[in-house]
């Protein structure tokens, strides 16, 4: 067992470095092709992990983080988005992930220029007659965000991760960001938190769970007041973590509660445990990629 928060992270570390496909990226199991989710989260995992160079030594991951944004930059497609499998066609979801590690990394101003003006142009799907919230699905259809895949309704994690891309890029103040804050805020569980979409369908109020909470509240923190919508979510946060263990649950509601300093003391040892459960899985890269950047000292200021 690992008994010091300093050991979980050095051995996530090596264990992530470890499942980097070859050449220049991670895919979701190792040995798969890379893929842009799971090198972006690695990539941010590392950075927020990262110790300061000394005058006789060099972070070995630096060198292996600049590539694998190189990377992301070689498969760019031509109207600015980034696939979920790099550059074959499909959904540009993963864009924001993108956004954020080459703001972290520094340079490459074309592919960044690019994606922000993609995620500018990519929106859901509304229904603009309807003048209140829709009955059956529980929320305002008018209001536009990202979707998971275009043509389709708007959601509430790719709406997240773009308002953090954006506001990261100095577009915190765009309507399009404006908007999607908005959008998350109706989006709200009356009793706390977020679910993935919908807060209710056909009048029944749905329950929240803790990785969209946690996106929300990364989100909604330093664009807006701590409002009673914050703090029932951040209540639901500390109520549930406790029990959790599951890495994307764990990793991105701590990261939510960090984002409002609202993280209980214990967050290290149930981090530590977490790692436990995922070391040694072949498709643990982005697990252990969540739980560094939530248990890293600059995980939340690679949102910022």
């Amino acid at each position: 067992m690992v008994d010091r928060g300093e050991d979980w992270r050095s051995a996530a570390r090596g264990e992530l470095l470890g499942l980097r496909s070859r050449p220049r990226g991670w895919g979701y199991r190792k040995g798969a092709s890379p893929a842009v989710e799971p090198t972006c989260l690695a990539c941010l995992g590392l950075l927020a992990t990262r110790r300061p160079a000394g005058p006789e030594s060099r972070d070995e991951a630096a060198a292996i983080v600049a590539d694998a944004a190189d990377w992301l930059a070689d498969v760019q497609r031509p109207d600015g988005s980034l696939g979920a499998a790099g550059a074959s066609s499909g959904p540009g979801w993963p864009t924001p992930l993108g956004l954020l590690l080459w703001r972290a990394c520094g340079g490459r101003e074309g592919p960044r220029r690019r994606g922000v003006e993609w995620l500018l142009r990519e929106q859901g799907e509304s229904w603009t007659s309807t003048t209140h919230a829709s009955p059956v699905l529980g929320h305002d259809p008018r209001i536009v965000g990202w979707p998971w895949v275009d043509g389709t309704h708007s959601w509430l994690e790719p709406t997240a991760t773009a308002v953090l891309a954006l506001r990261a890029a100095g577009l915190g103040a765009h309507p399009r960001c404006v908007e999607g804050l908005r959008l998350i805020l109706d989006r709200a569980i009356e009793a706390g938190g977020w679910n993935y979409g919908n807060k209710s369908a056909f009048g029944n109020a749905l329950r929240p769970q803790p990785a969209p909470t946690g996106l929300a509240l990364l989100a909604l923190a330093r664009q807006n007041a701590r409002t009673a919508i914050v703090d029932r979510a951040i209540r639901y946060l500390q109520e549930v973590l406790p029990g959790i263990r599951a890495c994307s649950s764990l990793g991105w509601g701590l990261l939510g509660l960090r984002a409002w300093d609202s993280a209980p003391a214990e967050a290290d040892r149930w981090l530590a445990e977490a790692f436990q459960h995922a070391s040694g899985r072949p498709d643990a890269a982005p697990k252990l990629a969540l739980l560094l950047l939530a248990g890293g000292d600059h995980g939340t200021d690679l949102f910022e």
